[in-house]
């Protein structure tokens, strides 16, 4: 049954849903006002085909637990979360302007001079939750990337989904994306994450985040996926298109910095968030 139709009545957990946001492989996102308070906020929703164990449902809510930690100002806030029979509910702060996803498709590739400061702040989110919340995202991606206003009305990305990845493939969820125990999306991993999802290093984050910077640049993802082949194959195999074979308009050092963001090396590419956004900066058409 459609995750959508299942949620009875339009309420779960003493908040009232609203129009669906979104849906991914990890669940269907709603606009959701809190029943007694009226507080506005995002609300996911995801379905479990089988009961969990309890040591699986233990180890969801421990990911769930570090993600709630997480305070920055480019990471969505996780506020709380709860079960409700076969549904799992997370409460999220809400981000207005959709996806990075989103914007890209209606408008097109995004100038340097636009799309650079925005990954200049989620790599600030990246490094803080690398460093201070000791956790790895695993699905960077553009749907993931959440556009709002910041206190200045400046337009700032938000990273979703922190930690989220790593919580369904423990705790044995239904609707992630998975080769045998691997969880992910193939158009934005690096070569590295196909040998060890679960260990992933910070390295897999950043390459995603470059990833995710070439789609906002170029419209394309980094990798051809010729239909009927199998996606991670390409991952496995295929080389990253270079981004002056996309774009002629990026400018040379910005493309010169996402291609070696791009290395599948995790040797030669950027290792930390921090290093890739001060590369991003110097970078900058104007600086």
């Amino acid at each position: 049954m459609d995750l959508h139709t299942d949620v009875r009545h339009r309420r779960i957990g003493g908040w009232i849903l609203g129009q669906e946001l979104g849906r991914g492989g990890m669940g269907v996102v709603y606009a959701a006002v809190h029943e007694e308070s009226g507080r506005r906020r995002a609300l996911k929703v995801i379905r479990c085909e089988v009961d969990p164990s309890p040591e699986e449902a233990a180890r969801f809510d421990r990911e769930i637990e570090i993600g709630t930690a997480l305070r920055h100002p480019h990471v969505v806030r996780m506020e709380t979360s709860g079960r409700q029979g076969r549904l799992w509910y997370l409460v999220m702060e809400r981000c207005t302007a959709g996806s990075l996803a989103d914007l890209v498709r209606r408008q097109g590739p995004l100038p340097a001079a636009r799309a650079v400061p925005l990954f200049l702040g989620a790599l600030d989110g990246l490094s803080y939750a690398h460093t201070e919340g000791g956790t790895v995202h695993r699905d960077i991606k553009p749907q993931n990337l959440l556009l709002t206003a910041g206190p200045d009305g400046a337009e700032v990305v938000k990273i979703a989904d922190f930690g989220l990845a790593k919580a369904y493939e423990t705790a044995g969820l239904s609707g992630l994306t998975r080769t045998g125990g691997f969880g992910g999306t193939a158009a934005f991993i690096p070569r590295s994450q196909l040998v060890d999802f679960k260990y992933a290093k910070p390295y897999v984050d950043v390459w995603a985040a470059a990833a995710s910077l070439y789609y906002a640049l170029t419209g394309r993802t980094p990798r051809d996926f010729p239909p009927g082949r199998d996606p991670w194959l390409t991952v496995a195999h295929a080389p990253v298109v270079p981004v002056a074979e996309r774009e002629a308009t990026v400018p040379e050092r910005l493309a010169a910095v996402v291609d070696h963001a791009l290395d599948d090396d995790p040797a030669r590419g950027f290792d930390t968030a921090d290093r890739l956004r001060d590369a991003l900066r110097e970078a900058l058409p104007d600086a």
